[in-house]
């Protein structure tokens, strides 16, 4: 992965302009999103939660003759619905240790701290990095019995190009009989969906041009944030929901440290996020082209998401 300098340099300078989504999350953005989680927009979290309450008992029973069961999370935030997950297997008496992933340091010490104070006996060892240099580590390299959590419907940030290459990748550092949980936002009612992107407090308009914020904090960047706006929308025939934040006039913005300047017209657009949906096929698609053996799809009862389960043969 390339340094945020690097990585926003290259996509300012290309056309159409864009940042990643993987900048979002400074301190300021990690409490943004939590934030966001609650909004009554927002019913991604709530309909994965209820998932997991309903199929704890499912999702583990594949594991009922291993002594210890270790779960590893990729982009692990605030732990919230891996709780559900905790407690199933706490009244059931079974061994855990739990390896939370996330490029966050600030989001993985509140998580791993927090954890700590409510399950006192956890076996926890957090892993500040990306995804797959955690998987290739010394510490889950040889670790077997995993079940590996890609929840929150993060595959939907990745492209159409960048989505089956990442399963392709997974599939090729973990052991035969491990685990996956993927959590899928369905495709449903369009408003509904653009909503949870346009909530009517703003909270999800800060989450974006915060962005801005950071990189003037951290890359010596002079962006003003009132000559800039939030603007998500939806596209039924890609199945996404993207997120650009638009220039509201014609502009100039320089980045001191890089002595670097770019010229922004009026109505010019940054794309920094793209949230994508799924039926059925997309999900039984993408686990068979990586080689994975689909076990389950734990569906919301509307259905507004699924919990796919997967298997390495």
């Amino acid at each position: 992965m390339l340094p945020i300098v690097e990585d926003v340099i290259n996509g300012l300078s290309a056309n159409p302009k864009r940042i990643s989504s993987r900048w979002f999350y400074d301190s300021v953005g990690d409490k943004l999103f939590q934030d966001i989680m609650e909004l009554p927009e927002y019913y991604l979290t709530r309909a994965e939660y209820s998932v997991l309450e309903l199929n704890a008992k499912d999702i583990f029973a594949p594991f009922a003759r291993d002594k210890q069961i270790n779960i590893v999370e990729l982009g692990a935030g605030d732990g919230k619905k891996t709780r559900v997950l905790f407690d199933y297997l706490i009244s059931e008496n079974r061994a855990f240790k739990y390896f939370p992933i996330d490029i966050s340091q600030n989001a993985l010490d509140k998580l791993c701290n927090a954890l700590k104070t409510e399950y006192q006996n956890m076996n926890i060892l957090g892993l500040q990095t990306d995804y797959f240099s955690a998987l290739k580590s010394d510490a889950l390299n040889k670790t077997e019995n995993k079940l590996v959590l890609f929840l929150g419907s993060n595959v939907g940030n990745l492209s159409d190009q960048e989505a089956p290459a990442f399963f392709t990748e997974l599939f090729s550092v973990l052991k035969s009989g491990d685990k996956v949980l993927i959590g899928f936002d369905r495709v449903k009612d369009p408003e509904v969906i653009l909503a949870a992107y346009n909530d009517a407090a703003g909270v999800t308009r800060d989450f974006n041009l915060n962005l801005l914020n950071r990189l003037n904090k951290e890359l010596g960047a002079d962006f003003n944030l009132q000559a800039w706006e939030h603007q998500p929308e939806y596209s039924v025939e890609r199945k996404a929901a993207l997120s650009f934040i638009v220039s509201k006039e014609d502009q100039y913005v320089n980045f001191s440290l890089q002595n670097k300047t770019f010229h922004f017209q009026k109505g010019e657009r940054i794309h920094t996020e793209i949230s994508r949906k799924f039926d059925a096929d997309d999900m039984n698609l993408l686990a068979s082209k990586a080689g994975f053996k689909v076990l389950d799809n734990f569906n919301h009862p509307d259905p507004l998401y699924t919990d796919s389960f997967w298997e390495k043969p």
